[in-house]
């Protein structure tokens, strides 16, 4: 996925300055159209910009820079001159190797092609330098950055740059986003299909029972949430197809919304492991919401570090730092799920514990899925990472969904030993003809089998 290039600690700066919302606006998305800065200087003389797949055969580019404000300001209006500076591009296939050479100026040696870009020193951007890319066989992921090894700017210096790229076609995605749009829709649409049904079981269940369980509210979050995000998604990428940068708010929100979605399926599957609505146990509703609290606001944070990180070795969003980290805290949480199995398991009736199981395959595909599909992932060409693992991770939180109101709005077997099978109105009695012996929790036939 392609972001707005600029590095992870050049963000932190300026969140530091309390410019918050016009970095997450400037970070967030993708974005064919590219606006940031980098910094040239005496002991900085090349600045990685940006990366973009091209298809087979003939994309373009342009490229304008300019001094930064801050950096005018500091030359105290002295410069009136203009400064050259040199646009160079990398194969894939060379990226490695261009990596390793230490002097960055003799990196200049793998390039594909150097243009000179005059710059000038009061702040006027520079003319806009156009070029053109062609693959003959395969798609290639080429690599931008500018070289200073004239040595003119002395001092460290900031110049802002406002990059453009185009397949073939003018399309604006990258070769490795180019089927997101359709493969997007496609998704939405069987997920509306799917909130839909959900949806008449639920008024269906409401109708019978006169209200809903708590589990069952859950998961009406997890699918409003859900299909708010792909719905988000879709426009985004909609409108981003005609203009290079998409509706940058639609994004965020689409990017919080999912990532909310996947906690509280998380949150859901740990509960049940835990023996909610299966055995009696103590659920401190102050305590679920406040651990929930602080893992959405973690989530959150690391969601939008993701976005802000730009590396030339980042493909996916579970590439860099942030992204590992989260992938971590998902490891974890299904450490405390298969704690939670093993405390409900021991002591609880053979049907329960029977349920139980097919509860800790679902959530070890759940939790321990995007781990080893990033692992998966890792053996095939850059350009085809980021299609495998977002269509693989959007059919597992989906099929997780299924599968959950499945068990909580049919008549199986989670409904048979679990409290749904018994009235939530006060005085009610149980929706199935079981006796009160063989209530969910308490069954002389299981006691005698175990």
């Amino acid at each position: 996925m392609i972001c707005r290039a600029c590095l992870l600690s050049e963000a932190c700066a300026r969140l530091l300055k309390c410019r918050w919302l016009s970095v997450l606006l400037l970070f967030l998305g993708e974005a064919k159209f590219q606006a940031s800065t980098i910094t040239l200087g005496e002991h900085l003389r090349w600045g990685y910009t940006s990366k973009f797949g091209y298809s087979t055969g003939t994309g373009n580019y342009s490229l304008r820079l300019r001094v930064s404000d801050e950096a005018k300001l500091a030359g105290n209006g002295r410069f009136n001159q203009n400064v050259t500076l040199f646009l160079e591009t990398y194969l894939d296939e060379d990226w490695n190797e261009v990596m390793s050479i230490e002097d960055p100026c003799q990196r200049k040696k793998k390039s594909r092609s150097s243009m000179s870009v005059s710059v000038p020193l009061d702040g006027r951007w520079s003319e806009t330098l156009r070029r053109t890319v062609r693959n003959n066989v395969r798609s290639h992921i080429w690599y931008f950055a500018v070289l200073d090894c004239a040595k003119k700017t002395e001092n460290s210096r900031k110049f802002e740059y406002e990059m453009t790229h185009l397949n073939e076609g003018g399309s604006h995605f990258t070769v490795e986003t180019r089927w997101t749009l359709p493969s997007n829709v496609l998704s939405l649409v069987c997920f509306v299909a799917f909130s839909g049904l959900f949806a008449k079981r639920c008024l269906a269940e409401m109708t019978s029972v006169g209200r809903l369980h708590m589990v069952i509210w859950a998961l009406v979050v997890v699918v409003a949430m859900q299909l708010l995000a792909q719905s988000l998604h879709a426009l985004h990428l909609w409108r981003y197809s005609y203009n290079g940068t998409g509706v940058r708010p639609f994004e965020i929100l689409a990017e919080i919304s999912f990532i909310l979605s996947q906690l509280v399926q998380s949150a859901l599957l740990l509960l049940i492991g835990y023996g909610y609505t299966l055995i009696p146990v103590d659920v401190d509703p102050a305590t679920v919401l406040l651990t929930f609290g602080i893992s959405a606001v973690v989530h959150i944070i690391l969601v939008l570090l993701i976005k802000a990180e730009d590396s030339a070795d980042k493909f996916h969003d579970y590439e860099g730092l942030a992204g590992k980290t989260l992938l971590a805290l998902r490891l974890a949480s299904f450490a405390v799920f298969l704690w939670c199995l093993k405390s409900t398991m021991t002591g609880a009736p053979y049907r329960i514990r029977g349920l139980l199981s097919m509860f800790a395959f679902v959530g070890a595909l759940y939790f321990i899925g995007p781990p080893f599909l990033v692992m998966l992932v890792s053996v095939f060409a850059p350009y085809w990472r980021p299609p495998i693992l977002n269509t693989s991770l959007m059919l597992l939180q989906i099929g997780t969904a299924w599968w959950l109101h499945n068990q909580f709005l049919s008549r199986g077997e989670y409904f048979k030993v679990s409290e749904l099978n018994s009235s939530s109105l006060p005085g009610g009695t149980p929706r199935s003809p079981r006796t009160p012996l063989e209530s969910p929790t308490r069954s002389p036939q299981r006691d005698k089998r175990d």
